[in-house]
């Protein structure tokens, strides 16, 4: 092999190398330029997208600006009203200020009519506390008449319940005391006795019942003694006992337990 062909083949491989290396260079430039292009275009997309959003900030400002400005509008609008009114004032309170002696002569009137007032209330006062001191002595009174009327009404519930099982009952010498007493009469008429009195609801409880031969809507007499008190009307019937309504022109005040009744014909 002579050197030229050496020489030739050297720089033939030296030559292949260079192209090899400039390929390189080549592609990595290539491939700085696209970064570069890629970077950019990221950049240019954020750009892109704060510009979106600052034009939308810019509308809603732009709007907000206008809101204000048409509150400004409104709110200048209400102040020229307010100068008018107030020019109104200015004028009214002009003339106002030539009736304070008139007003304040009805002030001075006002006052008397106060003193006066206050004294009629002392005194209202005074009769006000009377009022309320008999309105509480009622209310005790009614208190005790309730009372009296739940004792009442327990009195004719027990007698009832009592009426109720007339085959087991052993009436009590109590009672006995209040039978009627033995009367000769050529009529052969009721007589009894009054057990229990409710001034309340005007009606009376007598020991007649059924077993006596007493019937509804039959009327008896209530007497004292011989002393005529008036008439009851039998409406409920019991086995040893019955009440009776009191009659209109009767004053059931002037009834008391004990009273003789005899049947009226």
């Amino acid at each position: 092999m002579s050197n030229t062909f050496k020489i030739v083949l050297i720089l033939l491989v030296v030559a292949s190398i260079a192209s090899a290396v400039l390929a390189v260079f080549g592609f990595l430039e290539k491939e700085k330029e696209y970064m570069k292009r890629v970077l950019i275009e990221e950049k240019l997309t954020a750009v892109l997208k704060d510009k979106k959003r600052l034009e939308k900030e810019l509308s809603l400002n732009k709007e907000a600006m206008d809101g204000k400005e048409a509150e400004i509008k409104e709110v200048a609008l209400k102040i020229e009203q307010l100068s008018l009114l107030l020019e109104e004032e200015k004028e009214r309170s002009k003339s106002q200020t030539l009736d304070l002696t008139d007003k304040e002569k009805k002030i001075e009137a006002l006052t008397l009519d106060l003193e006066r007032e206050k004294r009629e209330k002392l005194s209202l006062s005074k009769k006000l506390d009377d009022i309320k001191s008999a309105y509480e002595k009622a209310e005790t009174d009614v208190l005790k008449l309730k009372q009296e009327k739940m004792q009442l009404e327990k009195d004719v519930t027990e007698l009832e319940e009592k009426s109720v099982e007339l085959d087991k009952i052993v009436v009590p010498s109590s009672m006995d005391a209040f039978s009627a007493p033995p009367m000769e009469s050529q009529e052969d008429v009721l007589k009894g006795k009054v057990l229990v009195v409710n001034r309340e609801y005007s009606f009376i409880v007598t020991d007649l019942g059924q077993g006596d031969g007493v019937k509804k809507d039959m009327v008896f007499e209530v007497r004292d003694g011989t002393n005529f008190l008036g008439k009851a009307k039998i409406d409920k019937i019991y086995d040893t006992m019955s009440s009776a309504s009191v009659l209109p022109g009767t004053n059931i005040n002037n009834i008391k337990k004990g009273n003789l009744i005899i049947e009226s014909r």
